[in-house]
């Protein structure tokens, strides 16, 4: 970290940009002006597939004066866990089939137990790990059995030079972030933070002026939930990065309209907002849209594709809502979804699968 920006490749990204994202990490900025470099294992081209003829109703799981505005969703056994910053308390906990609050945790603030920017969740044996991007750090809770809460397990400073914004936990306990870092796509740290290396080529940025570069590198991180897969999507390209978690080796898939940013003026177009790994594949999250088409909706999807893992487009889903984020339980065949209009809510659909 430098006085007054962030180093990426040599190009400084100043801080009050990446103050900016953190605030508005829903929405996004305009156009980018650089094409995705490909990464090395090979890449997959989707077959054209029609969407499905009907929308697929949901039912709402949660929803009132319980959240603010959702915006991540994770499956552990019989939970739903929401991340919810816009909440005085920003994680929590549902039963899956009820709705009903369990637990809930975190204030505002730079304490232990504390958030200042919190923008990712994951889950390991142990519990929950929550990525603060703004202060740099993990916290790692566990739900309290005795006083109905989650107690917290500890606080971990990350090992990096710049900002990360998204996380995910591999089978052996390490920590796999992306977010604004200079040396690879992908930094993995061990469980206290320490960093043990990138994966994956940096993205060539230095003919982007600050606010496409931040565009460039915005996406979400998912892992299976057996945590040796994990999936990367591109919020402003129809690809998605398909990575072992052992070996980092990756495979490129691309959606049925393939785009990435690429330079001049034109619309920047969002792609794969989500995913939602399971053992057979994972399902994407995808927009297609352009801030000019859809003012206000173009970070928010009603298509759900679902890959398998050789990067195949096996099917696509119509929702009857847009949604802003998802998460999948496999014993029960149950989309979760996070919707914001007409009121913030967590609802669920079923697949058929």
């Amino acid at each position: 970290m430098i006085a007054g920006g962030v180093v990426l490749r040599r190009v400084i990204v100043p801080t009050a940009l990446l103050a900016a994202w953190f605030v508005t990490m829903i929405g996004g900025w305009g156009d980018i002006g650089r094409a995705i470099a490909v990464e090395p294992g090979g890449e997959r081209e989707a077959a054209p597939a029609d969407a499905a003829a009907a929308p697929i109703d949901a039912t709402v799981l949660a929803g009132g004066d319980l959240f603010g505005l959702p915006t991540r969703l994770e499956v552990r056994g019989g939970e739903l866990l929401v991340l919810d910053r816009y909440r005085p308390r920003a994680v929590m906990a549902l039963d899956r089939n009820t709705g009903r609050l369990l637990r809930d945790f975190g204030r505002e603030g730079d304490g232990p137990g504390e958030f200042r920017s919190p923008v990712a969740l994951a889950t390991d044996e142990s519990g929950v790990i929550v990525l603060d991007g703004g202060l740099g750090r993990v916290t790692r809770l566990a739900a309290d059995e005795s006083g109905g809460g989650f107690a917290l397990r500890g606080v971990a400073r990350l090992g990096l030079d710049a900002p990360a914004t998204e996380l995910v936990t591999t089978a052996g306990g390490e920590l796999v972030v992306s977010g604004f870092l200079p040396d690879g796509r992908l930094a993995r740290l061990g469980p206290e933070g320490d960093l043990r290396g990138f994966e994956g080529r940096a993205m060539e940025l230095d003919d982007l002026t600050p606010e496409r570069r931040i565009e460039a590198l915005q996406g979400t991180l998912r892992a299976t939930p057996g945590r040796d897969r994990i999936v990367r999507t591109h919020r402003f390209a129809s690809r998605l990065d398909i990575v072992d978690a052992a070996s980092g080796e990756s495979l490129t898939a691309w959606g049925p309209e393939r785009f990435e940013p690429g330079p001049g003026d034109d619309p920047a177009r969002f792609g794969y907002l989500d995913s939602a790994p399971f053992e057979g594949g994972f399902f994407a999250l995808y927009s297609g849209r352009t801030r000019e088409a859809y003012p206000d909706r173009a970070n928010y999807a009603d298509l759900v594709h679902e890959f398998d893992w050789d990067g195949r487009l096996r099917a696509v889903h119509r929702l009857d809502a847009d949604v802003i984020a998802i998460a999948w339980s496999e014993p029960d065949g149950r989309l979760y979804a996070a919707r914001h209009e007409p009121v913030p809510e967590v609802v669920v659909y079923r697949l058929g699968r």
